[in-house]
Order: C-alpha cells, then structure tokens, then sequence
C-alpha cells in the first residue's frame, strides 16, 4: 500500500522533540518528497552541519514491518548502504535514523543513452550479487514474495542464499562523489544472487525508458545474471510482472507504466 507522507513539522510535538534530542538544536530540515513507503522522511542539518536522514511510521501501521525488516538487516549491510544510527518510538511514532550522504543528483538516471550513472548502479549490483544474506538478520526467502505468482515447482529456481535488496527503482540508487549509494532496505531478503539485476531490468524499462534489449545488455553486465539459469530469470520476471498486473486488478492507481514495462521486460526474457 502506497502511502501519503507528511511534512515533517506535521508531526507530533513529541516526535520532533525526541529527534531533536538526538540531532541537536538549530536544525535545518528538508522534506523528502517521493517515495511511498514512509509516514515522513527528511533530511535534517544538525549545528555541527552533520546530516540525518530519518523516516518513520505511525504505529499499527501496516508496512510497519518493512521498518523492522530495514532495521534489522542494517547491521550486515554493505558499505554502499547508508549506517543506521538509531531506531526509537514515541507517541505512537517508529523513527529510524541513517547517515546522511552527500549526492550529486536525487536518484540515479536510468536512460540507456546519456545516463552517468549506469556504470557505477552496476558496480554496486556486481557486488550485492555476491554478498551472502546474514544468518544473523532473520529475512525472509525471497520466494515468499512471488510465490502466489509462479507455480510451486518453481520454488528451486528462486532459492539461494545471497543478499536480496528487492527494489532497484531509481529513486533508491543515490549518485554520490566517487560512488553510488543503495538505499532503502525495507523487502530485504534472501535469494539467488541475480535477483535484484532482473528486478532492475524491469527499472531500466520503466525508469530509464529502455527497450527491453537495451536493458538486457546492462543486466548482462552483472555476471550472476549472465549466468543464470534463463528457466530462472524467466520465471522471477514473469511473476514480478503478474504482481503488478494483480495490484493493477485490485485498484491500485497509477501503475499503467510499470505495468506496460514489467509485462515487456518478462516477455523479452521468455523468448529464446
């Protein structure tokens, strides 16, 4: 379920207060606008000009366990990822708190032709591909998530044991000097290692507006996708693109685009 953030001054006294207590007076704060995981996200500028990205949820919400999930992967991250620095709840409110980063653009570009961006997104997807999932983290198999859109003898081909970040949207791949950042872990998993590169090929359809040969060739480029099995790949694109076909049939709003793209991406990679 999408969600409608608030300002960050929208948010109970107590809120900003604790914040506050942990970031330090005569901070400057700017709201983080797109995305739709979170109740607030903001960047905050302590006195000491140090930054703090936080973001929360209000209490019984339903996505509340992506913030479990993001917390408790956070130890075992790669250094790509942004530090947690802190998790507290007050008035009904579960904030988290990471490093700030300095960027050079608000999310990656995509675009198959002028884009400075892709090289670095498939270094860090090189290596995320190889990175073992923490036994410490608790995460779910990634089969779970698609399972309801394959059929049950598929389960193989999505088993493994490498870290899954489960949502390589533009938006979450920040441009940074000398390197690009990985951010929001909240579907963290466990899965084969050329998981999130299908799932980013459907991003460079929909994001970068790539054809799905286009976008082939940069998968291409991570070698646990070149060496997938094709059965495989196949099948993880194919239910990726019947999930959203599905949030689609349910009334979900706004989704033609991704639709139109994970349904061309899951074509192209059935044909032989």
């Amino acid at each position: 379920m999408r969600v409608t953030p608030r300002a960050y001054g929208q948010l109970p006294d107590a809120v900003r207060r604790a914040v506050a207590e942990r970031v330090g007076e005569g901070r400057s704060v700017v709201d983080v606008t797109h995305g739709t995981g979170s109740g607030f996200a903001a960047l905050l500028s302590g006195p000491d000009g140090g930054k703090t990205f936080v973001k929360g949820l209000p209490e019984g919400h339903e996505r509340m366990a992506e913030l479990d999930v993001e917390s408790g992967v956070a130890p075992f991250l790669p250094g790509f990822a942004p530090r947690l620095l802190w998790r507290t709840a007050v008035d009904g409110w579960t904030v988290l708190a990471f490093e700030g980063i300095a960027v050079t653009s608000p999310w990656a570009d995509f675009d198959a032709d002028d884009s400075p961006h892709l090289e670095s997104v498939t270094d860090v997807l090189r290596e995320l591909s190889t990175t073992p999932a923490p036994p410490g983290a608790g995460l779910k198999a990634a089969w779970e998530r698609w399972r309801d859109y394959c059929d049950p003898a598929d389960e193989p081909l999505l088993t493994g044991d490498r870290l899954v970040h489960g949502d390589p949207a533009a938006t979450n791949f920040l441009p940074g000097t000398g390197r690009t950042w990985l951010i929001d872990w909240a579907w963290a998993a466990r899965g084969p290692g050329w998981v999130d590169t299908v799932l980013w090929g459907q991003r460079l359809v929909l994001d970068g507006e790539q054809t799905p040969e286009q976008a082939a060739r940069w998968c291409a480029r991570v070698p646990a996708f070149a060496q997938a099995p094709r059965a495989a790949v196949a099948v993880l694109a194919e239910a990726d693109a019947r999930s959203w076909e599905a949030w689609q049939a349910y009334g979900m709003d706004g989704l033609d685009r991704t639709v139109t793209a994970a349904r061309a991406w899951a074509d192209h990679l059935r044909t032989p």
